[in-house]
Order: C-alpha cells, then sequence, then structure tokens
C-alpha cells in the first residue's frame, strides 16, 4: 500500500510540473521547491502531517520570506523512557 501511495504522489508531482508549473512561474525561493517539499513530506511524514509541513512552507515562500536551502525534517523516532 506505501508503494500505491508513494507513486500516486510522484505523479501528482509530475503532473503538477507538466500543468500548472509553467503558467505559475518558477518563483520559488527554497531548494527544493515547494512543490519538490511536498511531495518528500507527504511521503515521508503522510498525508495530514506532510499536508500541513508543505502549507506552512508555502506561505514561508513569499517576498520578505526566507530563502535558501530548507530540506524536510527527517521523521521524529519515539523513544521509551
Amino acid at each position: 500500500m506505501a508503494g500505491l501511495y508513494e507513486s500516486s504522489v510522484r505523479t501528482a508531482l509530475k503532473a503538477y510540473k507538466l500543468t500548472l508549473s509553467p503558467y505559475i512561474g518558477q518563483a520559488c525561493r527554497f531548494r527544493p521547491t515547494c512543490s519538490e517539499y511536498m511531495a518528500s513530506a507527504l511521503i515521508e511524514h503522510g498525508p495530514l502531517l506532510g499536508s500541513w509541513m508543505g502549507v506552512r512552507r508555502i506561505c514561508r515562500c513569499r517576498p520578505g520570506g526566507g530563502s535558501g536551502f530548507d530540506p524536510v525534517p527527517p521523521p521524529r523516532t519515539r523513544t521509551k523512557a
């Protein structure tokens, strides 16, 4: 099931890059781009947390916001006390 989810997220990213991205323009101030960040966050953290992380990143990608290298943080591992 995880393979199907990951491949559908990657397919959606490719479809976005082929259809909408050329019209929106290459204005992302971060690397990886916001769309690549969203796809990676969805794959690594799941649909709920990944969506939240992606929306927060898109909100930071604005004039006066940050820029530069901003990778998806690795998933937290729970430790037993």
